[in-house]
């Protein structure tokens, strides 16, 4: 059976669809922790993270998002926990095959940023090129 993992990036939702399981949708934001890995989707109430949204319409803009505490977040680096966080959800946290649907509106400059950022992420390329990216 195949591997196969798609994701979709929307500025309101993310959405993680494996072969055989059933589709995962949060929405599009991002809780950091400094001692656990991310969360995607509205916060549990744990109060212990760094709570941020609006990263989708930011990617490749080189003006960082700014946390509640300071620190600060590279919207594609953002984007790209999310998805590692939505195939952990989705059952694929390493994936044979991996598709992304961006949004429509993109640019070659937001497409390229995110697909830079996908070179380091171990779940999603892991030791090959990073995932395909459709608009």
């Amino acid at each position: 059976m195949s591997d196969a993992l798609g994701l979709s990036v929307g500025a309101t939702n993310l959405v993680a669809a494996g072969v055989g399981r059933p589709p995962v949708l949060r929405r599009s934001v991002l809780t950091v922790y400094g001692h656990t890995a991310p969360e995607v989707g509205l916060p549990a109430g744990r109060g212990d993270g760094v709570t941020l949204g609006g990263f989708v319409e930011r990617v490749g803009d080189p003006v960082p998002l700014v946390g509640q505490d300071g620190s600060r977040y590279p919207a594609e680096q953002l984007v790209v926990e999310a998805l590692e966080a939505m195939a952990a959800l989705a059952g694929s946290a390493s994936p044979s095959d991996v598709v992304i649907a961006v949004p429509s509106y993109w640019g070659p400059g937001q497409v390229d940023a995110l697909r830079e950022a996908l070179t380091a992420s171990g779940p999603l390329a892991p030791g090959g090129p990073p995932p395909r990216l459709i608009p």
